[in-house]
């Protein structure tokens, strides 16, 4: 298999008590440090987009997080301590924040995965193929709004909590 140029870099990270959230090393990708000043604002797919910007209305902390104000996170969805997905864009010099269902939608179904797991040289299981896709569609039916770490529901958050679980934790 050959690998691309990889031109965005991804962390996971937890947002603090206090709402702040930091990835040094994505942070120094982006060319961020203490005292960088930046724009925070959310798209409607439920993401906060973190952007630099001299006359931005946010700064880094002396500990290069980014506070992110209580009205955006829950615009978001996003709840108190909850994993969330960053990913830098350096050519944009941007920080976008996700919530980890993003991954549950863009990875393959992990029960297919475990079912069809086999040694190098091996074929794959044929009948765990069919049954890992049945229960992918029963999960799949589930309902869109998932509680939150309060108990609100959060519309669009697809079966992940706010503890940044899965259905199968």
């Amino acid at each position: 298999m050959v690998r691309t140029r990889h031109l965005r870099r991804y962390a996971v990270a937890v947002f603090d008590d206090k709402g702040r959230i930091s990835d040094r090393t994505l942070f120094a990708v982006l060319g961020w440090s203490a005292g960088t000043r930046v724009d925070i604002a959310v798209h409607d797919g439920g993401a906060l987009v973190v952007r630099h910007d001299r006359r931005g209305g946010h700064v880094l902390t002396g500990r290069v997080k980014i506070a992110v104000p209580a009205g955006l996170r829950r615009w978001c969805g996003f709840g108190e301590r909850e994993q969330v997905l960053l990913v830098a864009v350096p050519s944009l010099s941007a920080l976008v924040v996700h919530g980890l269902e993003k991954l549950d939608r863009a990875l393959p179904d992990v029960r297919r995965v475990v079912a069809d797991a086999h040694r190098p040289g091996e074929r794959p299981p044929v009948a765990s193929s069919a049954a890992a896709s049945s229960a992918a569609a029963a999960s799949s039916e589930s309902s869109p709004v998932a509680p939150s770490v309060s108990g609100r529901a959060r519309p669009g958050r697809g079966g992940v909590s706010a503890a940044g679980g899965g259905d199968d934790d």
